[in-house]
C-alpha cells in the first residue's frame, strides 16, 4: 500500500492450484475486524470452465487491487469455502 499523502490503495498477489486450467479467480474483499491497525478478510471465487476440460493441477494467478479503507493493515485473511487459505502478515506500506 502506499504511504501517507497518496492514493491508498490494497494489491494482494497470490497464487491458487487449481484442478484444471481455465478457471477464473477473484478476490472480493470482506469485513474487517476491529482491531487496530485491522486485519481485512477477502473471500476466493473460482469459476470453473465451460465444457470439458483436462484434469491438471493448475497454478492460477489470484489478484486484487483496489481502494484500502485504512491507512494500515496488521494482516490480510484470504478464505474459500469456510476455510482460511492464507494468512498474509506481513502488510507492507510503501513510502
Amino acid at each position: 500500500m502506499p504511504g501517507p499523502g497518496a492514493v491508498r490503495t490494497l494489491h494482494i498477489t497470490g497464487e491458487v492450484d487449481l484442478p484444471t486450467p481455465g478457471y477464473t479467480v477473484e478476490l472480493i474483499p470482506g469485513p474487517a475486524d476491529r482491531m487496530m491497525p485491522p486485519g481485512q478478510r477477502f473471500s476466493l471465487v473460482a469459476r470453473p470452465p465451460g465444457g470439458m476440460a483436462a484434469q491438471i493441477v493448475t497454478p492460477t494467478p489470484a489478484r486484487y487491487h483496489g481502494a484500502a479503507v485504512y491507512p494500515a493493515y496488521r494482516e490480510i485473511i484470504v478464505g474459500c469455502g469456510g476455510e482460511v487459505l492464507a494468512r498474509i502478515g506481513s502488510v507492507e506500506t510503501v513510502q
